[in-house]
C-alpha cells in the first residue's frame, strides 16, 4: 500500500470520504515556470535536467513550493528507456524528442543492444529517493511510464511525429514486428516501473497518449493488452495506477475491461458520460481543457463548477488538465484554477 494512505490522493483513489477534491496537473513541473526556464538554460537542456537528480528534484519540487497542489510528479520523460535499448534521445528545441536510430525492421530490433540492466536509469531512481526525502511524506509521489503502444510510435518514427507514417505502415504490413517490438518495450517497462515503485513512489501512472491513434479491436490487440501484461507483473499490486489515454470517450468499452485504479480522460470527453458508463469501477482523472486556462476567471470558474457538477459524486475524482500544460499558460491562472478548485468542491464532496 502506498506509503501515506491518508492523503487526500490515495482517498480519492480508493473512493473513501474526502473534504474537497484533490488536484495536480499533467506536466506541472516544466516549462510554463519561470524558475523551470532559468534552471533548464543554466544546466544546458532538458536532458541534462532528468539525469542530475539534484536538479530533477527540484524541478519536481518546484510547483509543490509554488501551489496548493495534492501530488508531486517525477520529473523525467517517458522516453529515457532508450537508455536500455541502445538509442540515443536528444531534445531538439521546438522540435521535441529526436532518436539516433529507427526501428522499422527486424533487423534494425536485433541489431538494438537491449539491456536488462536496470542501472541504466539510476539517475531516475535516485531522483525518486531524493523526491520522497523533500516530501517527508506530506504528499504522495506519482512514477509513470509510457505505454508500450506509446514509446513505439517514437521508436519506429524516431521523432514527435505528425503522420505516423512508418508506424501505420507497420500496422498495415508487419503485425509480427510490431509484437516483437511491443514485447521488447513492455519487458524493459516492468522492470523499470517495478524499479521506480522499490525506489519509493506511492502512484504509477501509464501515459498511452498516442492510444488514440488505434480503433477498437486494434486498440485492445496493440495497447491494452500490453498494459494488462504490465499491471499483472507489478511487484506490490496496493500500488495505484493510473492509466490515460487520449480521446478516451470514444474507447470506454474497452477502458471498461482494464485492472488499473484510475482511467485519465482527456477534455474531449464528457465526464458525466463517462462516470455513468464504468460506474465506481476506477477513479476518474481530469480533464479540463488546458486552453481554459488562458481566459478570464468567470471562465475558468464556471469550467471548474460544471466538471464537478458533470462528475457530481462525492470521492472517485482527480482534478486535473486533459492534456499537459503548455508553455503560453500564465502560472497565476494555475494558482486561481487551485483556488477555485478549493472553494468549490467541498459542496460536491460531502454527502
Amino acid at each position: 500500500m502506498s506509503s501515506i494512505p491518508n492523503h487526500l490522493l490515495i482517498k480519492a483513489i480508493n473512493h473513501e470520504p474526502i473534504d474537497r477534491t484533490p488536484i495536480w496537473v499533467m506536466r506541472q513541473a516544466g516549462r510554463y515556470l519561470p524558475e523551470y526556464i532559468k534552471l533548464k538554460n543554466k544546466a544546458g537542456g532538458f536532458i541534462n535536467l532528468i539525469k542530475n537528480p539534484e536538479l530533477a528534484c527540484e524541478i519536481t519540487m518546484q510547483p509543490l513550493n509554488r501551489f496548493s497542489l495534492d501530488s508531486a510528479i517525477v520529473f523525467s520523460d517517458i522516453l529515457v528507456i532508450a537508455d536500455m535499448i541502445g538509442i540515443n534521445l536528444s531534445f531538439v528545441e521546438n522540435k521535441g524528442p529526436v532518436f539516433d536510430k529507427t526501428i522499422t525492421t527486424q533487423s534494425d530490433l536485433e541489431s538494438l543492444q537491449v539491456l536488462d540492466d536496470i542501472t541504466k536509469l539510476n539517475y531516475v531512481f535516485q531522483t525518486i529517493k531524493l523526491i520522497k526525502k523533500e516530501l517527508n511524506n506530506k504528499k504522495p509521489l506519482i512514477g509513470f511510464i509510457g505505454s508500450p503502444w506509446t514509446v513505439a510510435t517514437y521508436v519506429i518514427e524516431g521523432n514527435s511525429s505528425k503522420t505516423f507514417k512508418n508506424v501505420l505502415h507497420l500496422l498495415k504490413n508487419d503485425v509480427s514486428l510490431m509484437h516483437n517490438i511491443l514485447d521488447m518495450l513492455t519487458n524493459i517497462s516492468i522492470k523499470y516501473l517495478n524499479k521506480q515503485i522499490e525506489s519509493g513512489i506511492d502512484v504509477a501512472m501509464i501515459f498511452d497518449t498516442w492510444g488514440s491513434l488505434l480503433s477498437d479491436n486494434d486498440y485492445e490487440i496493440f495497447s491494452l493488452n500490453y498494459i494488462k501484461k504490465i499491471k499483472n507483473s507489478i511487484i506490490n499490486k496496493d500500488i495505484p495506477i493510473i492509466y490515460y489515454v487520449r480521446e478516451s470517450g470514444g474507447k470506454i468499452d474497452f477502458l471498461k475491461k482494464l485492472n488499473v485504479d484510475v482511467i485519465g480522460i482527456d477534455s474531449t470527453t464528457n465526464i458525466r458520460e463517462f462516470k455513468n458508463s464504468i460506474g465506481n469501477k476506477f477513479a476518474l482523472q481530469g480533464n479540463l481543457d488546458v486552453d481554459i486556462l488562458k481566459s478570464d476567471k468567470k471562465t475558468i470558474y464556471n469550467s471548474v463548477n460544471n466538471i464537478l457538477k458533470e462528475y457530481n459524486n462525492p470521492s472517485g475524482h482527480i482534478f486535473n488538465l486533459g492534456t499537459g500544460i503548455t508553455p503560453d499558460i500564465h502560472p497565476d491562472k494555475v494558482k486561481y484554477l487551485i483556488d477555485v478548485l478549493a472553494d468549490v468542491s467541498p459542496q460536491y464532496n460531502v454527502k
